[in-house]
């Protein structure tokens, strides 16, 4: 694929809205508050326009008890969860400002990385008809992938690293560990550093710099605190888990993502061939030069032995993309009947069983969820019902894939869709509730979720909490990451009773 058109690709995805990606397939092997109850003064406090008439039949009613149609009027209480999950801190690491050359001397890697050095060129030249004719010496070949090279400064650390673009000059000659003089035309060539190779010389051979090993793969990511700084750089990420296997989904260019959310490219050496990646492969260490391309940091690991498995996925664990247009508008008309209070799209660790969504009556009667449907935006549909589908009032009713709590993560889900019955995409995903199957049934309530811009509330291994019951579930505002850590899982979220 051309430059410009996976560029194009990218776009299309970032802007979200019809794709989405769940990393647990329809089979699978295996990111706000509803009315409070319990013992706050929120208990019976939904929104006035949440509350119906009673349909429900007298004979599902106590004799000694008539339906309370009294409207409430109190609207739950909007708070701020108190976020519990260990944050990424914060790196330590900084750049050696004395390793600039002089000023007014021959550059070097680090002027041309470091836009601290007094040298460094200014404005960066952006094409290659403004590159800049640069002369580094001594630089020590770190990784080979046919046209490109990655090399760098032995002293090490932050801005030691550059790639070249060799255009099949000396591609079969240069090898991991040669020391080499190169000259050639600087220029950043979509936002990546690169040098237009023009002559190389061999020295010699020497030793290949150690990795530099991130306290967190996040720091290393796109956007990470130390993504600019290691660009070109040897770099290491240890005990780190496969968190998405296609994140550039509907697109499928080779790469994955761990933990942290940094990406593992195929440049070099390709772990993905020929099984794939899995949700939840556990990594001792995986090593390589980072590079920046079609938007994205990201690891190549350039031999088997960069790749240090611990344990493999399982063999289902997949993301899986869609590509559709949604059966509603995102301001289609709702009832709010029942509420979409609470999802669990991507849980923590392997996803398998442990998704779920939480159902909340904001009204004063029972409903009977008996022949009501529970959709997506694209083809998924499942049918609610069995002995457990009636929600009380003020109730709250888990819907999941299994009832297993040892499956689960501990949840108590009431109402089971099997592994074949629903998934929840961990990207760009929707969840629309009916009160029946057929095309004159009426949309009960909807919610739509991303993790692209602006939602900024969907986390892996946190719940998405509803803040109110009328809210309006298509939007951020309306959401909240839960908080509190529920079960035997590293999860966080309140299935079953109250937000936080």
């Amino acid at each position: 694929m051309t430059n410009g058109s996976r560029f194009l690709a990218s776009i299309a995805i970032a802007a979200g809205g019809l794709f989405g990606c769940s990393d647990d397939p329809a089979a699978v092997g295996d990111a706000a508050g509803d009315a409070t109850s319990a013992t706050d003064a929120s208990e019976t406090t939904p929104d006035s326009d949440a509350t119906t008439p009673d349909s429900t039949p007298d004979a599902e009613l106590p004799d000694t008890e008539l339906p309370d149609t009294t409207p409430d009027t109190t609207e739950p209480v909007d708070t701020t969860p108190v976020d519990t999950t260990p944050p990424v801190p914060d790196s330590s690491v900084t750049p050696d400002n004395t390793l600039c050359s002089s000023p007014g001397g021959s550059l070097n890697v680090y002027d041309l990385q470091n836009p601290a050095c007094p040298d460094h060129p200014s404005p960066e030249p952006i094409i290659s008809v403004d590159a800049l004719p640069v002369e580094l010496n001594g630089l020590i070949i770190t990784g080979t992938f046919g046209d490109t090279f990655t090399a760098q400064d032995p002293r090490g650390g932050p801005y030691s690293g550059i790639t070249i673009f060799n255009h099949g000059l000396y591609a079969n000659e240069a090898k991991v560990g040669d020391r080499v003089d190169l000259s050639g035309k600087y220029s950043e060539f979509f936002e990546n550093t690169q040098v237009y190779l023009e002559e190389m010389t061999f020295n010699g051979t020497a030793p290949v710099p150690a990795p530099f090993v991130a306290e967190h793969p996040a720091h290393l990511a796109t956007n990470g605190q130390l993504a600019e700084m290691f660009e070109g750089v040897l770099v290491q990420v240890t005990d780190v888990y496969t968190t998405h296997t296609q994140p550039d989904c509907p697109n499928d260019y080779g790469e994955f993502e761990v933990t942290g959310r940094l990406r593992i490219d195929d440049m070099g050496y390709d772990w993905n061939d020929p099984d794939g990646a899995r949700l939840g492969d556990h990594f001792a260490s995986i090593t390589g030069p980072l590079l920046f391309s079609f938007g994205n940091h990201k690891i190549e690991p350039r031999t088997e032995a960069d790749v240090v498995v611990l344990e493999k996925g399982n063999s289902s664990g997949i993301s899986k993309c869609l590509a559709t247009e949604c059966r509603a508008r995102a301001d289609a008309f709702v009832t709010h009947e029942v509420v979409i209070n609470e999802i669990m799209a991507d849980p923590f660790g392997d996803d398998t069983y442990q998704e779920w969504i939480e159902l909340y009556n904001p009204g004063n009667a029972p409903i009977n969820l008996a022949g009501w449907a529970m959709r997506d935006c694209g083809d998924q549909l499942f049918l609610l019902g069995g002995p457990e589908a009636s929600i009380a009032p003020k109730g709250y009713t888990v819907v999941g894939m299994t009832r297993d709590r040892q499956d689960n993560g501990g949840v108590a889900v009431s109402l089971e869709y099997g592994v074949n019955g629903f998934y929840l995409p961990n990207t760009i995903g929707a969840v629309l509730l009916y009160n029946g199957a057929d095309g004159q049934a009426t949309l009960v309530d909807q919610t739509r979720y991303s993790r692209f811009d602006p939602w900024d509330v969907f986390f892996s291994g946190k719940s998405l909490e509803r803040k109110g019951a009328t809210s309006d579930g298509t939007v951020p505002a309306s959401w909240q990451p839960g908080s509190s850590k529920y079960g035997d899982s590293n999860n966080f979220g309140t299935p079953g009773e109250p937000n936080d």
